[in-house]
């Protein structure tokens, strides 16, 4: 057997092919034990505004009924800010029915012992009218005009901090449609999109696996054309009854996903706006399949996926469909069509993207060692920067503490229809993100950047992202954070972690 200290993975070899198979702790050498999993981070933004995301009635997040500043049936934590709000997602879903909410359904029970709902994020750089600004690039998402100078979004952060450590540092941004190409939330540093986007999962498999051919018959192959090293990985004593159980479970899953890419490969090239929603989501589930290989095989650790020609071909008709659905200032449904499209949008956002796909990274027993971050790109006023709703899976090797609802909003101030409430900064939580995939503070910080007006109460270069509040935005975040002087943006954010 050969260890690879690069991808940390070990590798069987024979007839030309290589099969690349998980790690296998038992087999490892005393040294390599001591070494973390790999890590891996998946960045999916969500495009939508304009419903009840949050509050007494939400459809995303659990429903928050209030009595004076508290959330009732919600725990008070104090901090040196405002008080936080937190409780347990799988004990609010035993008392509501067994679901959190309408989009987080009974589906999602299994998983909610590894799930994080954060409410209460303020996007510090962005004014209006922006778009695919979840991730951290605020110049490329603000109409490029606003002031901001260009940063890279965090899957390129990430892994360009992989590759430094001598991990594989690719990246992959991937969609649900070819008309989703020009879209996305995956930027460089100088402002570009990235290039390694993929609306095809055939395509990203034959990047990496197109000379890894895995055939019908694994096994008996495997003694025929690899008998010495697959005989010395099943003979070996130390091989544990886990790591049999994970290799079984990882050699299946890369069968099925091969077949489904050859069942898949035929049409998916040729896939136009008449194509139904059903084909869209056995895409991106079939894309899940591929990314699920490629962590488990170390190939690739960094991603970043959206859908905008989701249920619908137009890419833009989501935005349609926000603006005409939700009357937030009357708490209104102001268009029961639309806005019933709005929710099955956010449904197929979450179930066919994130769910999916954290399932089966749980069925190969990898999901504790990723992170997948859902990002909302406003809140539910629209186009309003500030109170921004993430879900997450995972827990980054066991760096988040799982299994609860933290509410960052400052309960005691505005009131959530009119006024929208303020949280804690999105800087935080990037720099949070940042630190669960193990990337030295000092690293993030040295790459901040800023604009040449707004204030910016908080400690000089902490967290990650433009550290100034934008002026549009100024009149409505200036007096919340105006007692926030020397607030360190890379801290913690309370509640969350282990």
């Amino acid at each position: 057997m050969k260890w690879n200290k690069t991808s940390r993975r070990f590798f069987l070899q024979g007839a030309g092919a290589t099969l690349t198979l998980p790690v296998l702790a038992s087999l490892m050498p005393e040294t390599a034990k001591a070494q973390s999993a790999p890590k891996s981070f998946i960045g999916i933004g969500a495009w939508n505004g304009l419903y009840r995301m949050y509050g007494p009635q939400a459809e995303l997040m659990p429903q928050t009924p209030e009595s004076g500043d508290t959330l009732v049936g919600f725990s008070k934590a104090s901090t040196t800010r405002h008080p936080v709000h937190h409780g347990s997602l799988s004990a609010h879903a035993a008392s509501h029915g067994g679901r959190i909410s309408t989009v987080i359904d009974e589906a999602f029970t299994p998983l909610l012992g590894k799930m994080m709902l954060l409410q209460g994020f303020d996007y510090l750089g962005l004014g209006y009218y922006h778009h695919s600004g979840q991730f951290g690039n605020w110049h490329q998402t603000a109409t490029q005009d606003e002031g901001n100078p260009d940063m890279a979004s965090l899957d390129v952060v990430i892994a360009d901090h992989f590759k430094a450590q001598g991990l594989p540092g690719d990246l992959v941004a991937y969609s649900a449609s070819y008309q989703d190409n020009n879209y996305g939330c995956s930027f460089r540093d100088d402002g570009q999109l990235t290039t390694s986007r993929f609306h095809n999962p055939a395509t990203l498999w034959d990047k990496y696996f197109a000379n890894a051919a895995i055939p019908m018959e694994l096994k008996e192959l495997l003694v025929d054309r690899v008998l010495e090293d697959y005989q010395a990985l099943k003979s070996s004593p130390k091989l544990g009854s886990e790591d049999r159980q994970r290799l079984e479970a990882h050699i299946a899953h890369l069968h099925v996903t091969e077949q489904n890419i050859k069942k898949l490969a035929a049409v998916c090239d040729q896939m136009r706006p008449d194509e139904s929603l059903s084909d869209r989501s056995v895409i991106l589930r079939t894309m899940n399949d591929v990314i699920v290989g490629l962590i488990s095989c170390g190939l690739c650790h960094s991603f970043m996926g959206w859908a905008q020609a989701l249920i619908n071909e137009n890419p833009d008709q989501w935005h349609v469909w926000s603006h005409q659905g939700y009357d937030n200032d009357a708490d209104l449904v102001a268009d029961p069509a639309s806005y019933d499209s709005m929710i099955e949008q956010s449904q197929a956002v979450m179930k066919d993207m994130c769910l999916d796909l954290a399932q089966k990274l749980e069925d190969v027993e990898q999901l504790d060692d990723c992170l997948i971050v859902c990002i909302q790109e406003h809140n539910k006023r629209g186009h309003e920067s500030w109170n921004v709703p993430v879900v997450t899976f995972g827990s980054a090797g066991g760096v988040f503490e799982t299994d609860q609802y933290v509410d960052f909003r400052n309960i005691g101030d505005r009131d959530d229809e009119v006024f929208s409430r303020f949280g804690y900064p999105m800087n935080q939580l990037y720099a949070n993100i940042l630190r669960a995939m193990d990337m030295p503070v000092a690293d993030f910080e040295a790459l901040n950047k800023s604009r040449g007006d707004g204030s910016s109460p908080f400690k000089a270069g902490s967290g990650y992202g433009i550290g100034q509040i934008h002026p549009d935005a100024e009149f409505n975040m200036g007096n919340h954070y105006a007692g926030w002087s020397g607030h360190d943006m890379s801290e913690w954010l309370p509640q969350i972690k282990a």
